[in-house]
């Protein structure tokens, strides 16, 4: 079995988190058995260490940044983290499950990615704050204390406001635009998700759960390019499970 490694929240078994839904959302869609362990934010290090896992990305000062979304398999005996890596590996460990890395496009969907996620970058500055609230105290302290070190400013400071919230919404707009322009039908490349699909919709569904359905952030993103993103987490609400509110999302 495989098991999936995710960030828990005061709720107990509510999946948040926009980085780690990119995975929960492989997994469910491959229709792979697996389990998931939680691990508070202050213990990521030490356990992708444990478990011979690699930094994902470099500090300011060099030394490594250890990340979730993480998996194991018991099948391979393999720890990894990182979502590319993840969905690669899982494409070809179990190659009767529908691919989210099409043979022959690992070019282009990394390249998809790697331009076009930052474009949400913006709309995930709303929710900085929720993430310290939704999370269990030993995180959120964490998460406060490191973001607010990197952005020298606290964390609650981090959100738009005012005049800067009116020209960040107009900015998400205009990103989601730009990503929206090359839909090529239902997902982004035709008839059935791929990896950008689901790294698109894990950021929506992230903010939705943070912010909740009602926040006014989350209606205008909603009406943006006519629903286009309601309309995606929609096409994919079948890969939510296990999701332990889905009132927050209907």
């Amino acid at each position: 079995m495989l098991t999936f490694y995710d960030i828990p929240s005061k709720v107990p078994g509510q999946a948040w988190s926009l980085t780690n839904w990119k995975v929960r959302f492989i997994l469910n869609y491959k229709k792979l058995e697996y389990k998931t362990e939680w691990i508070e934010y202050p213990d990521i290090e030490a356990f992708c260490k444990e478990h011979g896992i690699p930094p994902t990305a470099s500090k300011p000062d060099g030394t490594g940044y250890y990340t979730l979304p993480a998996i194991y398999d018991d099948k391979t005996g393999i720890h990894m983290a990182d979502t590319f890596p993840i969905a690669q590996y899982l494409d070809k460990t179990y190659p009767d499950t529908p691919a989210v890395v099409p043979a022959g496009t690992e070019t282009i969907v990394k390249e998809l990615i790697d331009t076009n996620f930052p474009k949400l970058h913006p709309l995930i500055m709303f929710a900085f704050y929720e993430m310290t609230q939704i999370t269990n105290p030993v995180s959120g302290e964490y998460f406060k204390r490191t973001r607010s070190g990197f952005f020298g400013k606290p964390v609650k400071d981090i959100v738009p406001t005012g005049e800067a919230k009116v020209q960040t919404l107009e900015l998400i707009k205009q990103n989601l635009g730009e990503i929206n322009a090359l839909y090529k039908g239902k997902y982004i490349m035709g008839d059935y998700p791929t990896l950008p699909d689901f790294v698109f919709a894990a950021t929506f569904l992230g903010v939705k759960i943070l912010l909740g359905e009602e926040s006014d952030v989350w209606m205008e993103v909603a009406k943006f390019q006519g629903g286009k993103w309601v309309g995606l987490l929609d096409n994919i609400r079948v890969f939510f499970k296990p999701y332990s509110q889905p009132a927050v999302v209907s």
